[in-house]
């Protein structure tokens, strides 16, 4: 345990339910970030905003808290974390606004650079928040069954189309 990474994280969340201007604070110019709903990392503080920018006209209201104490070990720390929020805008991921409220809990991986965020992985159950907002068909139904097999068909697709020559090359 580090009484900084305690203070960090207790002004982090603070930010995260403020708004943007607040959370770019805490991060580098260079950020690198994962998410588990982004093919790619975002790179850079502009990025980044977009994307904090895109989850404020999602969530308006959020509220984040910490579900247990991070752990802190060198450069890195880990955040688990709890988030309930109204949905009240078009998701980032191209969603509408579904209007209900959704209570999730995650974690977070952050790397470090003079004391600001420089890297951070975010992992939490998709499925499960896109289900609790009415996105996403319920358990063992028909229509669960297709998403599935659509979802499975297309990253297969994706693979192969990955795997092809470029002519001229």
């Amino acid at each position: 345990m580090s009484e900084w990474a305690d203070n960090f994280f207790k002004d982090w969340q603070k930010a995260w339910n403020t708004g943007t201007q607040a959370v770019l604070e805490y991060v580098t110019d260079d950020i690198e970030y994962w998410d588990v709903t982004l093919a790619e990392p975002i790179h850079g503080i502009e990025a980044y905003a977009d994307y904090c920018d895109g989850f404020f006209r999602a969530f308006p209201e959020p509220h984040w808290t910490m579900r247990e104490p991070v752990i802190h070990e060198g450069d890195r720390v880990t955040e688990p974390w709890a988030f309930s929020g109204v949905n009240s805008g078009p998701l980032w991921i191209g969603l509408p606004a579904t209007g209900k409220h959704l209570e999730t809990i995650g974690t977070d991986i952050f790397e470090f650079r003079d004391g600001k965020v420089c890297r951070e992985h975010s992992f939490y159950d998709v499925v499960g928040n896109l289900r609790n907002l009415g996105l996403w068909p319920g358990f063992d139904t028909k229509a669960e069954s297709v998403a599935m097999t659509l979802g499975g068909l297309a990253l297969n697709g994706r693979k192969a189309l990955s795997n092809l020559p470029i002519p001229g090359t």
